[in-house]
């Protein structure tokens, strides 16, 4: 087994301003909680701001410095999306929440990814840390690295210094006398446990976790309790290390927090791009797709607005999302300026093979462009500007048809059994919503001219069993201009009507 983990240290702050920019280099900000600083930003380290001070000694340091209120609900949200990146590139992983103060210790979040199975499809160690490295870094998030031979000797690696070195440089896999040598290297204070468990080996004069694998494990349990030796057992490999394993839910949910709220709807679009990026990126990677994208616009205090971008096919192309999305936006007005933006696609479905084929001489290719449009449409001028037409079961032309949803039409699977298919008869373009009475005058037909019947008659004759006959004999009719009409004489009145006309 190869365990990494990588550790989100300044996730509390990352959640509350990743959607910003270049901002974050120059503003001084801290993350509290429970009057505590919990972390904050570079500029305001530099200042000597650090977790653990009060809010009254940060202050006095930096006088500009913004405080900001830790959302745990955030970070757990966080961390379940950066646990569904984790997933697309092994299936083995687990997560961990991060620690909040007064729980006696104190660690960040972290994940937790079994490598071995995954190696060689990733092209080897060094170029898998690389990717995870820089596409941790496009999502804003930063992160501290360890591998080991187990989760437990993993996390704590992680926050060894000399084993971060040797992992950014090194290209193959350690082998089991190196784990030892690395765990043996390590302070105890890395050891996890809590507090008051860490003071007391200090107090022992155990400072290495090499002097406490020397002590017999009767005296360690005897002092520091059996659990304590258990996960030391767990931490050398002499004992299975389990953990919960993390199951994907079929749903993409991202948000970015603003702390300067956005007025305008242009300056949503990189935020928005940073998340459809993210959200292209898994399916991808998960081969599954979807169809309708939910934009949530949080103002806060309880008011936000939704904005719903359907999609008419598959479509893994975060540029042309980000099209779609500006058309969207472009046709939404803000009632507040907006705090948060949210992202989230509640149906992932199967990507088939089929549906994707970008061949310039693939038939179903060539419907990708008019569907591309409607898509367009839909985003400019609203859903329910556009529709669908399908067969209705009838014998009367002008309830053979209905009017349906597009995108319904493209994702109904085809049904073998009862299928409906258009009558293999000349057919007009424009079918009037209702028939036409035309002028008859010494055994002639006029509309707009005299009419000369060329074609006919073709007989429908239908819902005898209701209120009143609909027999009616059918003719494809021409005007003295040369245009076509399709009119029919009611069997019942002898009575002729219009009721289509020819392109």
């Amino acid at each position: 087994m190869l365990w990494l983990c990588i550790q989100f240290p300044k996730l509390p702050l990352e959640v509350l301003t990743r959607a910003l920019d270049q901002d974050i280099q120059t503003a001084n900000l801290a993350v509290i909680e429970k009057q505590l600083v919990v972390e904050c930003s570079k500029p305001a380290c530099e200042l000597g701001i650090e977790p653990g001070l009060s809010i009254a000694t940060a202050c006095a340091l930096s006088t500009d410095l913004q405080l900001l209120d830790r959302d745990l609900q955030r970070e757990q949200q966080q961390l379940e999306q950066l646990a569904q990146w984790g997933y697309s590139f092994t299936p083995v992983i687990s997560t961990r929440a991060a620690s909040t103060i007064g729980d006696g210790d104190s660690h960040p979040a972290c994940l937790n990814l079994e490598l071995s199975g995954c190696l060689k499809a990733n092209g080897g160690l060094r170029i898998l840390l690389d990717q995870l490295q820089n596409e941790l870094n496009q999502m804003g998030i930063g992160c501290v690295m360890g591998l080991g031979h187990s989760p437990s000797a993993a996390r704590m690696l992680s926050q060894l210094k000399e084993h971060r070195l040797w992992l950014a440089q090194t290209h193959t896999v350690p082998s089991p006398q190196q784990w030892k040598q690395w765990i043996s290297f390590s302070p105890s204070k890395l050891l996890d446990c809590d507090n008051k468990t860490i003071t007391k080996l200090y107090a022992c004069g155990i400072k290495r976790v090499s002097q406490l694998l020397a002590i017999p494990l009767s005296e360690v349990g005897s002092r520091f309790g059996r659990s304590f030796v258990d996960y030391l057992a767990r931490l050398n490999g002499s004992r299975q290390d389990p953990i919960p394993s993390y199951h994907p839910p079929a749903r993409f949910d991202s948000e970015l927090f603003f702390p300067s709220p956005l007025d305008n709807s242009e300056q949503l679009l990189f935020p928005a791009g940073r998340l459809l990026r993210e959200l292209c990126q898994q399916l991808q990677r998960r081969q599954l797709y979807t169809q309708k994208l939910h934009w949530l616009l949080d103002y806060g205090q309880g008011k936000s607005k939704e904005v719903l971008l359907e999609i008419s096919h598959p479509q893994l192309d975060p540029q042309r999302l980000i099209a779609l999305t500006r058309l969207q936006f472009e046709r939404t007005s803000l009632e507040h300026p907006v705090q948060t933006l949210r992202l989230s696609s509640q149906q992932l479905h199967p990507l088939v093979e089929s549906e994707i084929s970008e061949d310039l001489f693939d038939e179903a290719n060539q419907g990708k462009h008019s569907q591309q449009l409607l898509d367009k449409l839909k985003a400019r001028l609203g859903h329910q500007a556009l529709s669908g037409i399908a067969l209705k079961e009838s014998y009367l032309p002008e309830q053979a048809w209905q009017s349906a949803d597009s995108l319904l039409l493209r994702n109904n699977p085809k049904k073998k059994a009862h299928q409906l298919y258009p009558i293999k008869a000349q057919r007009p373009t424009w079918l009037l919503s209702r028939p036409n009475k035309l002028l008859s005058r010494n055994q002639k037909l006029f509309y707009q001219g005299e009419l000369q019947l060329l074609q006919g008659p073709e007989r429908i004759d239908g819902y005898w069993w209701q209120h009143g006959r609909h027999g009616r004999d059918y003719y494809i009719a021409r005007e003295g201009d040369g245009s076509l009409y399709w009119i029919f004489q009611d069997l019942t009145t002898e009575e002729w009507f219009l009721h289509g006309i020819f392109s």
